[in-house]
């Protein structure tokens, strides 16, 4: 946080003066007693049922409290200030609008179904060669992190980068409301969230959120132009501001000639009637969507395209995301594991086509923990079945009695019954795969990460990937 004086911020926030005297400089802002954990730190007391425990204040003193009840604070003394507002909510809403205008640097907001931290960490990447990043960390973007991820930009950040992820409509104008992004980048909208958005137009409708108070002349909206859902929302106002990713004719950002290696992927990219070629250290047709959606963002926040491919060749590939491992006794290992969506198992399968070459493709597919039970679940379960016989797995293993509609539609499609297994056991899973664990083979792993960090599924991937 940017250390501001607290009469700096009362007078942007208001309120009546009723104990204690000074004027420190504040270092920290939390929203609760129990968040104290810093000297100088400012309490906005949103949380009015909180435990109050003195020897927190009494240990990071000097703390201010910002509340609507300020005779809950009198007995800790005039060692610690106490301001009195009438709305403690609007008071806050006050302080994270003043704070967020402390600073006129890029801010980068991204959403999609899939590829949204993939894309924040390339874009991270690529912009850290210049300056400071503040980024969501991994792929926790609750909108309960907001606060201090905000609070994570200082005089010394150059840039942000903010992943924001859709359980229940609403959620993107809650990201919106703290970070005002005037990048944003719309990866793509398939069915996902259906536990809080109830059904697919609910789900796409919650997504087109990311629209809401863009500014239609300073701002900038980057779109897949592939993504048939996209084409859906109304853009109408925003047509002068939007720039297109994707293998279309007429993209800003267009990729062509997509080869791969045993490093990762390469294509072209074409822009302003230039061409550059691109490695990318990651692997399958999405993360060419990925890389496409990080140079254009970067290329918007003033980064010449040259140097972010550059950066990009030097990227990373994000942890349990179409990872590539070695497996025992030779095999190859595609570790997808951190979340599970139609669209990113469908991707995980066509990249294991992809990367397959001539060996045996062994496919464990799990469930997908935010689709719920309905009927629309059971139809994005169905559609993978299918998806799995296009990849032309040679063997299936349906994890999880959830999931069990994978396979029982590949059975449908033809694929023999013979290469089809349900089981919810590692034990037998193992058993399973065992036989198949050589260099011939070549096995994605597609379970959530809810699972896959069970005790047994733990000790099921240590026994199948070399570390």
């Amino acid at each position: 946080m940017k250390a501001l004086y607290l009469n700096e911020i009362i007078s942007q926030i208001g309120g009546t003066w009723m104990q204690g005297e000074g004027n420190p400089l504040i270092k920290d802002v939390v929203t609760k007693p129990s968040r104290i954990s810093h000297n100088n730190t400012l309490m906005i007391d949103l949380y009015t049922k909180s435990r109050i425990d003195s020897k927190l204040f009494k240990k990071y003193s000097p703390v201010v409290v910002v509340t609507e009840k300020p005779k809950d604070f009198a007995k800790l003394g005039d060692e610690v200030i106490v301001i009195k507002v009438d709305d403690i909510e609007q008071t806050y809403w006050k302080f994270i609008d003043y704070y967020r205008d402390l600073f006129d640097i890029p801010i980068i907001g991204i959403t999609g179904t899939c590829g949204k931290t993939t894309t924040k960490e390339m874009i991270k990447h690529i912009l850290e060669s210049s300056y400071p990043v503040l980024a969501t960390y991994k792929s926790f973007n609750g909108g309960h992190r907001n606060h201090r991820y905000l609070l994570g930009i200082d005089e010394n950040t150059g840039a942000s980068v903010i992943e924001m992820g859709v359980d229940s409509p609403g959620d993107i104008l809650f990201y919106l409301k703290y970070f005002r992004p005037q990048i944003r980048v719309l990866l793509n909208i398939d069915v996902y969230h259906l536990v809080g958005c109830e059904t697919p137009e609910g789900y796409l409708k919650a997504k087109a959120e990311i629209l809401h108070g863009l500014d239609p002349v300073n701002g900038c909206l980057i779109l897949n132009a592939d993504d048939e859902n996209i084409k859906r929302i109304d853009i109408s106002k925003l047509t002068n501001i939007i720039q297109y990713i994707g293998f279309s004719e007429g993209c800003h950002f267009r990729a062509t000639d997509v080869t791969y290696d045993d490093r990762g992927t390469l294509f072209t990219l074409h822009h302003q009637k230039q061409t550059y070629p691109v490695f990318v250290p990651a692997f399958g047709e999405h993360n060419v969507y990925n890389a496409l959606a990080a140079i254009a963002a970067t290329w918007n926040a003033g980064v010449h395209i040259m140097e972010a491919v550059e950066r990009l060749s030097t990227f990373q590939q994000v942890k349990e995301h179409l990872e590539l491992k070695n497996g025992l006794g030779g095999s190859t290992i595609i570790d997808d594991t951190w979340n599970v969506a139609p669209l990113s198992m469908a991707s995980a399968l066509k990249a294991l086509k992809e990367m397959a070459g001539t060996k045996r493709k062994i496919a464990l597919l799990g469930y997908m923990p935010q689709l719920g039970d309905g009927l629309f679940a059971e139809q994005q379960y169905s559609k993978m079945g299918e998806k799995a016989v296009e990849a032309e797995v040679d063997l299936l293993i349906v994890v999880g009695e959830e999931a069990r509609k994978v396979g029982s539609r590949a059975l449908e499609m033809g694929m023999d019954q013979s290469k089809v297994y349900f089981s919810g056991n590692p034990i037998e899973i193992y058993q399973i795969l065992q036989p198949y664990l050589n260099p011939d083979s070549i096995i994605l792993l597609k379970i959530p990460h809810r699972v896959m960090v069970q005790d047994t599924f733990k000790e099921l991937k240590e026994k199948i990937i070399i570390t």
